[in-house]
């Protein structure tokens, strides 16, 4: 773990499998650290108008990423902000170094199995056709989950992990919590 020690920090940025729970987790880690949330995949479907699936069947993967990587560029100047990020945002190497500058980022690892407890079946996720597709994709993407500053078991309910997300933060002097906070 690499958490700076004596400087706070301006981002948290939480990475992770599809259904790992970054939205909710992120909103939650916001209230408690009295910061904003952003939260990549519904900001670049604003942008174009369309769901993360739409965009994947009209325009490809390849805008999404690209899009993806040029929101990475502009999170990297927000301040006291919990960014979560899409599933496969830190797979991508320019955009995982994007997302690093001056962030800590919090994997919330998951096992397989609770995440595709978690996603159930549906169109809402274009990547997750299939169970084996989602698997392939699970193990894939672990390893650039790993480059995380910190990992963070994502089983319990939100609350839970954001507390222990807060807490790992302060006690390493990355965050101070306000007084009567």
């Amino acid at each position: 773990m690499t958490l700076p020690h004596t400087s706070e920090v301006d981002r948290v940025v939480l990475v992770g499998f599809m259904g790992s729970g970054k939205t909710t987790v992120g909103a939650e880690l916001a209230r408690l650290m009295g910061w904003d949330f952003l939260d990549m995949d519904r900001r670049i479907e604003a942008g174009a108008g369309l769901s993360v699936a739409e965009i994947f069947r009209q325009r490809g993967e390849p805008f999404f990423r690209s899009e993806e990587g040029r929101l990475a560029l502009e999170v990297a100047a927000l301040r006291q902000h919990v960014i979560a990020a899409g599933g496969g945002a830190f797979a991508m190497p320019d955009t995982r170094i994007a997302l690093q500058g001056g962030a800590v980022t919090v994997w919330l690892e998951c096992r397989l199995e609770t995440v595709l407890a978690r996603i159930g079946e549906g169109e809402s996720r274009p990547l997750a056709a299939s169970r084996e597709t989602i698997r392939k994709m699970f193990l894939e993407r672990e390893p650039a989950y790993r480059l995380a500053d910190l990992a963070v078991d994502a089983s319990p309910g939100p609350g839970d992990v954001a507390r222990r997300i807060a807490e790992a933060l302060e006690a390493r002097g990355a965050w101070r919590r306000r007084p009567g906070g």
